[in-house]
């Protein structure tokens, strides 16, 4: 219920045209039925009279007929029109919460999930409730309205008929679907399961095709697909035998109460109590209600699959943390210093990615951070980014006049201050104005020729007919890696920040790409604080300091060339990497 109440909620901004779109379909279906009673007592009453040789007004009851039909045809028309335009405004709301729910996940939550885990929410769980107004709250919202309404016009002619179908409309509308519901209830949360399961396989098969390939394992990986994809099967089986069980009941139900309404009516046309075509009328009549419920079997049967498709994307929503309600400092852009203090973190096991480490680095300063894999590295710079939340120990910002903890001021505030040049940088489908407004979104053309310029991008910008107007295709596919890293360090340049932190900037370059992008560094270099984490000996040999990192330690701390002369094992370390 609580799930239920909450998509409610995502409805609100849309509720005028949610209403509108109820009140057509109320409408469609009222003439529906009223179309078709009235045709049957106008048939019988034109056979009666032909019979009997007598007259009859016919102008009154045609024009009733074609009203109805010209009020059907519009109402339906424009429902289908309000509906579906309600619908796909639903379907932007939920999307645009769901991102935004991931946007704001710290880094830990999203790494608990597979990325194709979060795929098939973004996806299959959406999808799911792209459903939820039209064939869920749409139905029930009609039959509440429509269900009194043609009792109760049914009952001014006979009491009894009214009850019997009253009953019936129970049965079909809310009885048969509960139970179905209960029934399918396990179905569709193992539906979802099983949905899950297979996009993440089929997922990881496209993506792992060349080891699948290298290993001959294509096949085995094949059938757990194919297994997974059986699964799956035998629960849509199981959820669509329910269904058709659920639609020739209610069928039955439907044929029983109209010869039950016959039965009921016979006698009174036969005592003449009652007119023999208001016996083809009130049958008709009693066939034609079903309309007002003929969606709410459909409406039970996907609502467990709203629900649950509804938890599993509230759950993410629910871990985002309540914001801090102290006060916040801020900083501006300035040259800052950076002091890490008896800083450790421990992940999931007992063995500490970081443990006791302190050190400083002075505003302006360039810093290499060494180490081998493991040591602790990009645990130090997730820490830094506040990718990762720290546990013990303090990061702190030294600036000309005042220090201030790290954790004290907001993410933004962090962002603007921290760039990050990550080695797998991605690229964003789109131009390369676009990519770079990213990073400054006031920037100037004019701005942006001078950051690709002292990112050592000038050169090829020029040869393109379109410049920075050149779309790059989907994650900058029509880039290098030297062109793509060099991109990222543009960015990097646009945003000016007051600590720039490189991971392995030159790993996988080839020698060209490779001095064009320690050209860019060094070009940066100047304006900001740099830690770079590299074990490339040119860079490294431009660094004020050198700090190795081993098992979450620090094992040294010194220049490039004393480490070269004092520490044997630091040879091997770059070399080797």
């Amino acid at each position: 219920m609580t799930n239920f109440l909450r998509l409610l909620k995502l409805c609100r901004p849309h509720l005028g045209a949610m209403l509108l779109g109820a009140f057509l379909a109320t409408l469609t279906v009222l003439a529906n039925v009223g179309l078709l009673a009235i045709s049957g007592w106008f048939l019988a009453a034109m056979a009666a009279a032909g019979l009997a040789g007598t007259q009859m007004n016919y102008f009154t009851p045609a024009g009733t007929i074609r009203f109805l039909a010209i009020v059907r045809t519009a109402s339906r028309y424009g429902e289908r029109l309000v509906t579906h335009n309600a619908t796909f405004l639903l379907l932007s709301e939920i999307r645009v919460s769901v991102f935004n729910t991931l946007s704001q996940l710290s880094n830990v939550d999203l790494a608990m999930s597979r990325s194709a885990d979060l795929f098939n929410r973004m996806q299959n769980d959406v999808e799911a409730l792209d459903k939820f107004y039209l064939n869920v709250l749409l139905p029930m919202i009609v039959a509440l309205i429509s269900v009194p309404i043609v009792v109760a016009i049914m009952a001014a002619y006979n009491s009894n008929v009214a009850l019997l179908c009253f009953t019936a409309l129970l049965i079909v509308g809310v009885a048969l679907p509960i139970i179905l519901s209960k029934q399918l209830q396990q179905t569709a949360n193992l539906e979802t399961h099983y949905s899950t399961t297979l996009r993440a396989e089929l997922s990881e098969t496209l993506s792992g095709l060349r080891e699948l390939a290298i290993y001959q394992a294509t096949e085995q990986q094949i059938e757990q697909c194919r297994a997974a994809s059986e699964r799956y099967n035998q629960q849509l089986f199981v959820r669509h035998s329910a269904e058709a069980h659920s639609n020739g009941v209610s069928l039955l139900i439907v044929q029983l109460s109209m010869l039950g309404a016959i039965m009921i009516i016979a006698p009174l046309v036969y005592s003449g109590a009652m007119a023999n075509v208001e016996l083809a009328m009130l049958s008709l009549f009693v066939l034609a209600s079903f309309e007002t419920v003929l969606t709410l079997p459909n409406a039970f049967i996907q609502l467990p699959v709203a629900l649950s498709a509804a938890k599993r994307i509230f759950d993410l929503e629910d871990k985002l943390r309540p914001e801090t309600t102290s006060v916040q400092e801020s900083l501006s852009v300035q040259p800052l210093g950076l002091e890490f203090k008896d800083l450790s973190y421990c992940y999931h096991s007992d063995t500490f990615a970081l443990n006791n480490l302190s050190f400083a680095i002075e505003p302006l300063q360039k810093v290499a951070i060494v180490g081998q894999s493991g040591s602790g590295k990009s645990t130090l710079v997730n820490l830094l980014s506040g990718l990762w939340p720290q546990q013990n120990g303090e990061i702190n910002l030294n600036s000309a006049d005042k220090t201030i903890a790290i954790n004290t001021i907001s993410q933004q505030n962090r962002c603007e201050l921290i760039n990050i040049v990550a080695q797998q940088h991605h690229i964003f489908d789109g131009t390369i104005a676009e990519n770079l407004r990213y990073a400054a979104p006031s920037a100037t053309k004019q701005q942006m020729r001078t950051a690709c310029q002292q990112a050592q991008l000038g050169d090829w910008l020029s040869e393109l007919k379109l410049g920075l107007d050149t779309r790059l295709g989907t994650g900058g596919r029509s880039l290098s890696r030297g062109q793509s890293r060099r991109l990222a360090l543009a960015q990097a340049l646009l945003r000016a920040p007051a600590i720039l932190v490189l991971d392995e900037p030159t790993e996988g370059l080839d020698n060209q790409s490779k001095h064009q992008v320690m050209d860019a560094i060094l070009t940066s270099m100047g304006h900001c604080t740099v830690i770079s984490i590299t074990h490339d000996p040119a860079l490294l040999a431009n660094m004020d300091n050198v700090i190795w990192l081993e098992q979450g330690q620090i094992k040294a701390i010194a220049t490039h060339q004393q480490l070269l002369a004092e520490q044997p094992e630091y040879v091997n370390l770059i070399t080797r990497f």
